[in-house]
């Protein structure tokens, strides 16, 4: 049986959860739908109200990583080492799923959401009839996004405050040479902060095909440009570039 992945496909957790699915090899398919249309394909699968979503028979897993764990349990050990790095890259996994995730979101969101320009970006991989949606109701979505995640100058000014500091952090582990943030191996802890670090870093590799630098204003291609610039930022695109295959 091929398991059911719920996306929004431009979403950073989701790309966590398929990118791990990706990894280990896991056969699924993936049903896209745009922020808040998502709860009709969650409801039918009995499931809450956030994506990323896997059905699998009787299995429902509704956050990325019990489905990260779900993955690697038919592949052991391609994303969770054992021993003393497991609990490392778990711990890992956690920080960025709390801090970095929420803070790349809101900033990238305020700087996207105003762009009516980029919505065929957003809208990829999405049913047609809620791409049409979206164009008729426009405005209501977008201040309904904006409530519900608090996306304002102030939360965007916050956001980057709270990158800056995780950047900094990852920066610091990465100082003694190794290749990786566990050691000298990929691990969940590599893929969760590429993947949560996509929405600001844009990579090229990205499968859903984010906007680039360039197609942002030019106060936030020029933090884009500096975040990538950081040991962090160049970090995440390494992976990005070493390990985010088809």
């Amino acid at each position: 049986m091929t398991a059911t992945l719920i996306t929004i496909p431009f979403s950073h957790y989701c790309e966590k959860a398929r990118w791990a699915l990706d990894r280990c090899g896991v056969r699924y398919e993936e049903d896209g739908h745009l922020p808040l249309f998502h709860y009709i394909a969650n409801r039918r699968a009995r499931a809450g109200r956030t994506v990323p979503v896997v059905r699998d028979g009787d299995t429902l897993l509704t956050d990325s990583s019990d489905i990260v764990a779900w993955a690697d349990a038919k592949k052991p050990g391609t994303l969770l080492p054992t021993g003393a790095a497991r609990a490392e890259a778990l711990a890992l996994e956690d920080d960025f799923d709390r801090q970095l995730g929420p803070a790349t979101r809101r900033w990238a969101y305020f700087h996207l959401l105003p762009r009516t320009d980029l919505d065929h970006i957003i809208t990829r991989g999405a049913p047609r009839w809620e791409q049409i949606a979206l164009k008729l109701t426009r405005p209501i979505a977008v201040a309904a996004l904006k409530r519900g995640l608090k996306i304002d100058r102030a939360g965007a000014d916050r956001s980057r405050a709270k990158i800056d500091e995780t950047y900094a952090r990852v920066a610091d582990i990465l100082s003694d040479g190794r290749r990786y943030l566990t050691g000298d191996r990929f691990t969940i802890a590599d893929l969760t902060f590429a993947s949560l670090s996509s929405p600001i870093l844009v990579p090229r590799e990205h499968p859903f095909g984010l906007p680039m630098p360039d197609e942002f204003s030019p106060e936030a291609r020029d933090r884009i440009e500096a975040w990538r610039a950081t040991p962090a930022g160049a970090f995440g695109l390494r992976i990005y570039a070493d390990h985010r295959t088809p």
